[in-house]
């Protein structure tokens, strides 16, 4: 059975659909949780060669906040041995720029009303898209910036939003995110949310488009599990 590390930076950004979608394409998952006690960050990461990939999801921290680099350092660091060993990683929003830094990038904040939140579709240029265009969910007020090396698949006018380096795939989207999730986000940050929108409207965007989301996740999870870390997924039934 193939092993994947999750790791959550908060209890609330919890790995969500990208999580209950591994278990039941027969993949055991452990999470390790970085901020459960914010004072004490556990930056203990357990060795990468134990796992067959890792997944890192989304934060309500900045990455370049100088409160954060305590841990966001170290976790830089982690990222920079996993693609040095050539283990699949799939990091997700906050995930995916640490992996932009990690790879000669770096992350900063999005201009003013270029912060994204609810549906996006993704545009990936001239070239093929290896995942559904969309609906996926974003939220972020920050934007990556990913070295010529490193190859963009998909963007926004806004940001980028997807990109690989052998191995290791980065999102600026949230495909794990579901209305229980969201919902969460929603409670502990509405200061968040842009004045063009509000909670009401998006959670009732993800209302509607859930069954579609978690589709699409489901084919970014197969994607990422089967041609990029080579490791075949039980089918997953379907209704």
């Amino acid at each position: 059975m193939a092993r994947v590390l999750l790791i959550s930076h908060e209890p609330e950004a919890a790995p969500g659909m990208i999580g209950e979608l591994l278990t039941l394409r027969g993949v055991q998952t452990q999470q390790h949780l970085v901020l459960g006690d914010p004072a004490a960050p556990n930056i203990d990461f357990p060795d990468p060669g134990e796992y067959d990939a890792v997944i890192a999801f989304g934060s309500f921290a900045n990455a370049y906040e100088t409160s954060a680099r305590a841990w966001v350092g170290p976790e830089i660091k982690h990222i920079e041995q996993l693609v040095a060993q050539d283990i699949p990683y799939l990091g997700v929003c906050f995930g995916g720029q640490l992996l932009a830094e990690a790879l000669g990038g770096h992350v900063e904040p999005a201009p003013p009303g270029e912060a994204e939140i609810g549906l996006i579709f993704l545009d990936p240029g001239e070239q093929d898209l290896p995942i559904p265009a969309g609906p996926w969910f974003t939220w972020h007020e920050d934007r990556m910036v990913i070295p010529d090396s490193v190859q963009l698949l998909a963007s926004t006018p806004s940001a980028v939003q997807l990109f690989r380096s052998g191995r290791a795939v980065g999102t600026q989207f949230h495909p794990e995110a579901d209305l229980g999730l969201v919902s969460g986000w929603a409670a502990i940050g509405p200061d968040h949310i842009p004045s063009h929108t509000s909670a009401a409207a998006v959670l009732g965007d993800i209302g509607e488009a859930g069954a579609k989301l978690r589709e699409n996740c489901d084919a970014l999870v197969e994607w990422f599990m089967q041609d990029i870390a080579g490791i075949q997924l039980t089918a997953l039934a379907r209704e």
